[in-house]
């Protein structure tokens, strides 16, 4: 009896930090412009990124994965890795967001539309990632990719003027690596680069860039989930 009553603790413990970890706070009355715009722009950056537990900087986080991909394998492969993860920050990552938060939103009674990097568009969200975790997969053992991100609300031609800021911490990936939650005909004019990233489905040693994409595509569904309190 003692047993069970603690694993029933544990479990409320375990599933109120859960509930906790994927809250996201939003201020109604901050983000009603909205609700008047037909499209928003999208800009991504990593400013001050840090990696892993040990917060490393990205030029001393790609020095230690570059010199573990070179022991297990060898230089061509720890370059060609870097080469992938600094195209996924510049181009993947902002299409893979931008793609599901469109399709969790379509069907909200005031569909916006967010368009990346179009600042012709009279307000930009500005989604910014300051700290990153690649998770792994051992087999017996997994853990999802996970990060940090603040979003920005501001007028295009007035960056230093926010209108609202929504902290996303610790956001998690999907559990299930290699699936995106949007169908690749959702808001996007080509596919093909969503059919290029699923390839690179890389093991150990090399961090699982598609594993990091699934957290980006999991925060913009929790992140278009919150915006029903706007847009719906």
């Amino acid at each position: 009896m003692k047993l069970k009553f603690l694993l029933f603790i544990l479990f409320i413990a375990i599933g109120t930090q859960f509930s906790v970890a994927q809250h996201i706070r939003l201020d109604k009355n901050e983000m009603a412009f909205l609700a008047s715009q037909e499209k928003v722009n999208v800009v991504f950056t990593y400013e001050g990124l840090l990696y892993n537990a040990d917060n490393f900087t990205e030029g001393e986080f790609l020095d230690y994965i570059k010199k573990k991909i070179e022991g297990k394998l060898n230089l061509e492969e720890a370059l060609d890795w870097e080469q992938k993860h600094l195209t996924a920050k510049d181009s993947i990552y902002p299409k893979i967001f931008v793609a599901s938060l469109n399709n969790r939103i379509k069907n909200y009674d005031h569909r916006i539309e967010f368009v990346w990097n179009d600042p012709s568009i009279k307000y930009t969200m500005k989604v910014q990632t300051d700290w990153m975790y690649f998770g792994y997969d051992a087999g017996i053992a997994q853990q999802p990719a996970k990060a940090n991100l603040k979003i920005y609300f501001y007028e295009t031609s007035n960056p230093d003027t926010i209108i609202s800021q929504i902290d996303v911490e610790r956001a998690e990936g999907f559990d299930v690596v290699g699936n995106l939650s949007f169908t690749p005909n959702v808001g996007i004019t080509s596919t093909n680069w969503v059919e290029e990233f699923l390839k690179a489905n890389e093991d150990y040693p090399k961090p699982s860039l598609i594993r990091m994409g699934t957290m980006y595509d999991k925060a913009a569904v929790r992140f278009g989930m919150t915006l029903k309190r706007v847009l719906d």
